[in-house]
């Protein structure tokens, strides 16, 4: 009796590692990505929220006098393509894997000519729902998509 618990642990602890180690962690290329925010990476701008978010994925009353821009940004066998359909703009570069987390995978990015850093990491929010979200720091600015459903 005592060697059939002893099994039973040992299988609800393997159990519980491998329906872990299962989870999907969101890759930059499995979806479509749509800008959120753009925001200055200016340290001196970077307590006002005015000046320091630039644009916006869609009408947010937070930001009244940020410019409402719509782009996207589809990743696909290490290239980037961020299109810009408010001002017909199309950016291209590249992105490699620097580093996978068991919830993110981070990323060296290059988007014309500009060297930065992106990560893929799940966003809790106080209801407890969590979606992906991509932030990239790129020279002077930073930006943030969230799956384009």
């Amino acid at each position: 009796m005592k060697r059939k618990g002893i099994y039973i642990f040992l299988l609800l602890v393997a159990t519980l590692v491998l329906s872990s180690c299962s989870a999907e962690i969101v890759a930059i290329d499995d979806c479509e990505w749509k800008m959120r925010s753009v925001m200055s990476n200016n340290i001196e701008t970077a307590a006002d929220a005015d000046t320091s978010v630039l644009a916006v994925g869609e009408t947010d009353e937070l930001y009244p006098n940020a410019k409402i821009v719509e782009m996207t940004l589809v990743a696909e066998n290490g290239k980037i393509t961020i299109t810009d359909a408010t001002n017909d703009k199309t950016y291209s570069g590249t992105y490699k894997v620097i580093q996978k987390t068991p919830k993110s995978i981070d990323y060296e990015i290059t988007i014309d000519g500009l060297n930065g850093y992106a990560t893929v990491a799940p966003t809790e929010y106080y209801d407890g729902t969590e979606i992906p979200t991509l932030p990239i720091n790129l020279g002077d600015y930073s930006l943030y998509f969230i799956p384009n459903k």
